[in-house]
């Protein structure tokens, strides 16, 4: 028995389609605004519009200044890394060592961190350090880069 579906079975489908919608017919409705009311949008509009992009300008510009900071801040941190890894195994022996690096290690963190250019100091102080400093086995660059950080000043009262 094969039942399948022939054009002469009728299907009744009058029943499922819905009717369609009615048809609505709209108007836009006059602008009612006066001149001096669409100039003041419009005064608005472009105000926002600027407002957002000086927005926009100013973080980008402050991302930059950040990125900016981290970089100075990493290279100069990487220049002195080497330099205080040679004091650090040093001043567990020395005490000496362990003072002068007690006096420059806040300088050297101030100028990696960008607070400060260079320090000055009185001219004992810069002596005591550099004199220290000259029995340590250490690359003469770093001897050199902090020589341009503290600056000996000579006091002539």
């Amino acid at each position: 028995m094969d039942e399948s579906f022939t054009s002469d079975d009728s299907i009744d489908i009058g029943d499922n389609i819905r009717t369609p919608d009615e048809v609505k017919r709209e108007a836009l409705q006059q602008d009612t605004r006066t001149e001096y009311e669409k100039q003041i949008e419009e005064a608005i509009n472009l105000s926002s519009m600027e407002f957002r992009e000086k927005e926009i300008k100013n973080k980008k510009f402050e991302e930059e200044i950040i990125a900016n900071y981290y970089k100075v801040s990493n290279e100069r941190k990487e220049q002195f890394r080497e330099f205080l890894f040679d004091l650090g195994k040093l001043i567990r022996f020395d005490n000496e060592t362990k003072e002068i690096y007690e006096i420059i290690e806040p300088i050297i963190d101030s100028y990696c961190n960008q607070f400060i250019e260079n320090c000055e100091l009185d001219e004992v102080t810069y002596e005591r350090i550099f004199k220290g400093l000259k029995g340590i086995r250490t690359n003469p660059k770093n001897i050199e880069l902090l020589k341009k950080i503290l600056i000996c000043n000579i006091y002539n009262g």
